[in-house]
């Protein structure tokens, strides 16, 4: 059954599909396609609220692998190139904090307060108290890269450092890690609302199961 979700000057359609599962999940093909799986006796009403719920992380995704590419390098930001950013900031800001939940479960670990910051020159950081900042561009970057900068954020709360033993942490989550840090490194100063992003070759997941939690 088509549905239509609206967020801020955005219409996006999407597609609920029942089918042989357990989960409700969404899934984001290149070109922006929203469909929405659920189990054969699944609530329609349920899904809807899902998406609801989700919807700021969609619209980022959504205009990410359409590839929008709107604006000049002009300094000043147009009151679309504002809207845009905010869409973008408010999935950061729905999304991050999620992965961040997932992955400090898995390393066993506690965090303090997460911040979404408009940052220049770094990715992330955790402070000594457990305190983690996220730069919201990062939700411009494959979902596998931003999975890397939270691992090695929440690694620090184990490792203040960059030691031996702190990669060796990062790496028992991550495996490929150090491709996702080069990825970072060659392709992060294009990950911005006036460059275009780089080619995504791969559709974006998230299920839903009865804990909330969000796996790509």
């Amino acid at each position: 059954m088509s549905h239509t979700l609206k967020v801020d000057d955005m219409t996006i359609p999407y597609e609920i599909i029942r089918s042989k599962r357990k989960t409700y999940g969404i899934s984001i093909a290149p070109g922006g396609k929203v469909t929405v799986r659920i189990p054969l006796r699944g609530s329609e009403r349920f899904a809807v609220s899902m998406v609801e719920s989700k919807k700021n992380w969609i619209a980022a995704s959504v205009l990410k692998l359409r590839q929008v590419e709107p604006y000049s390098s002009q300094k000043e930001k147009s009151p679309a190139q504002k809207r845009l950013e905010t869409i973008y900031r408010n999935g950061a800001k729905e999304y991050i904090p999620k992965r961040v939940s997932y992955f400090a479960r898995m390393l066993s670990v506690s965090y303090g307060t997460i911040t979404i910051r408009d940052q220049k020159t770094r990715w992330g950081s955790c402070s000594s108290k457990g305190n983690l900042s996220f730069n919201w561009r990062l939700i411009l970057a494959p979902p596998q890269v931003l999975d890397y900068v939270v691992v090695h954020e929440l690694c620090h709360r184990k490792e203040m450092n960059h030691s031996k033993r702190f990669w060796e942490l990062v790496e028992s989550i991550i495996p490929d890690y150090a491709a996702h840090r080069k990825w970072l490194k060659d392709n992060g100063n294009q990950l911005s609302l006036t460059l275009p992003t780089p080619a995504a070759d791969h559709s974006i997941h998230i299920f839903k199961d009865s804990d909330s939690q969000i796996d790509d």
